[in-house]
């Protein structure tokens, strides 16, 4: 249950003259994050918004027009930190908030400009750097995979120090990314070399390569050995609010699906909560919504990462099954209000997003097929094709790159069991 709603106008620590008036929240707009109808309607009766948008980015001066009808917007395409807190503070924000990995820095170093809460740029670092992160979670004691620097090319005695460093095999990730984006397993060092070559191609970036976590058992079920810990930091108060499951990776390691609760015992539920807990104090974190990766080893629980910002989805499918919206707090927060749950929440069924993916080879989409049988399915509310025929699809677009994605809700988890096997046998996404 929630606690500190009543309280919030004083939590957030307002100038008296602004007691009585509208708060303004500075959101940091990116296409690829959440919808601007979906922030707006979070914003209602919460705060005026104040659109920080990148008009440079793509897709972004697309939206403009609809995001002027939905409050002010200022554009900051081109402009440093202190240029865009210069072009935000006219507009006196009570708040700022970002919900996209790759904005998290950039916000962090605004919001210091400007003396909003937010995470500060060490913290924001840590949570967006796959280097930086599990170093910082290991120095705490808290299990997490060795990481470890994509030399230059050129570097051959760095090359050779990192074949002997890393027991293969082991996970090839952009050192900045998200969505599973570019993520492949490599055998060997010279494995690596090729895929470096390879994705460099497409989009030059920096590497990281991570020790591989394997399953608990050779066994792959209908879900996946990891989860993910939903919480929230409200003035350095950590509140866990649930545990997402997943289904298991498509090759390589494109995210297929989501599901609130996780299908857990009550030891393993313990364990992921405590490991949560210590990984959030260790990376400094006081202010904000989480999002936790850990992976279930025969070992115990794992950290693979933690997100300084709201899971995919899971704001949406917390409020299909329970009464509490993720994304109206993660502002309530940015505010300053003051927000604590006592225990996880209670969902009653299970809610669920299923992504479709194309075989890794294929390239374009020819047909999709099975999709008005799905529809029809009683537990299913919706099903949204992503890329349809004719479309051009790509293993490294990661789960961004899915074909459809069924939304639902189902009673348990044999049942979302049950239903993710008939996706499998009615459905065929076909292509070359």
């Amino acid at each position: 249950m929630a606690r500190g709603a009543a309280a919030s106008r004083a939590a957030a620590d307002l100038p008296a003259e602004a007691a009585d008036a509208p708060r303004r929240l500075a959101f940091v707009y990116h296409p690829f994050s959440f919808g601007a109808m979906d922030i707006a309607a979070a914003a209602a009766g919460v705060c005026e918004l104040v659109w920080v948008i990148d008009s440079s980015m793509a897709d972004v001066e697309l939206m403009s027009k609809l995001l002027r009808r939905l409050g002010q917007v200022v554009d900051v395409a081109g402009a440093s930190p202190q240029e865009a807190a210069a072009r935000i503070a006219p507009h006196a924000p009570h708040g700022i908030l970002g919900l996209a990995d790759s904005l998290l820095e950039w916000t962090a170093e605004v919001a210091e400009r400007l003396g909003l809460r937010f995470h500060t740029p060490e913290v924001a670092a840590r949570l967006t750097d796959k280097y930086r992160q599990p170093r910082a979670l290991a120095a705490a004691g808290v299990p997490a995979p060795e990481a470890w620097l994509v030399p230059a090319d050129d570097d051959r005695a760095a090359w050779e120090e990192l074949a002997d460093a890393v027991p293969f095999p082991a996970l090839l990730k952009p050192r900045r990314g998200e969505g599973s984006r570019d993520v492949v397993a490599v055998d060997s060092i010279g494995e690596l070399r090729t895929r470096i070559a390879e994705l460099d191609a497409a989009r030059a970036r920096d590497w990281v390569i991570q020790r591989f976590l394997p399953d608990r058992t050779g066994d792959v079920g209908e879900f996946a050995d990891y989860v993910s810990v939903e919480s929230i930091v409200s003035a350095g108060t950590l509140s866990h609010l649930a545990i997402t499951g997943r289904t298991p990776v498509a090759p390589p390691f494109r995210e297929s699906g989501f599901f609130i609760p996780a299908a857990l015992e009550d030891d393993e539920r313990a364990a992921v909560l405590a490991l949560a807990s210590r990984a959030v104090e260790a990376l400094g974190l006081v202010t904000g919504t989480l999002h936790t990766e850990i992976k279930l080893t025969a070992e115990g629980p794992c950290v693979i990462e933690v997100n300084g910002r709201l899971g995919g989805g899971t704001s949406a499918m917390l409020a299909s099954v329970t009464d509490v919206e993720l994304l109206p707090i993660a502002l309530r927060l940015a505010l300053g209000e003051s927000i604590t749950f006592e225990e996880l929440l209670r969902p009653r069924g299970v809610a669920f997003v299923l992504y479709v993916h194309a075989p890794a080879a294929l390239r374009r989409i020819v047909a999709v097929e099975g999709l008005e049988q799905l529809r029809a399915d009683p537990c299913v509310d919706r099903v949204i094709l992503n890329r349809g025929p004719g479309q051009s699809v790509d293993w490294r677009d990661g789960s961004w790159g899915h074909v459809f994605a069924v939304h639902g809700t189902t009673r348990d988890h044999e049942q979302l069991a049950a239903l993710a096997r008939r996706i499998r046998s009615q459905t065929r996404v076909l292509g070359e």
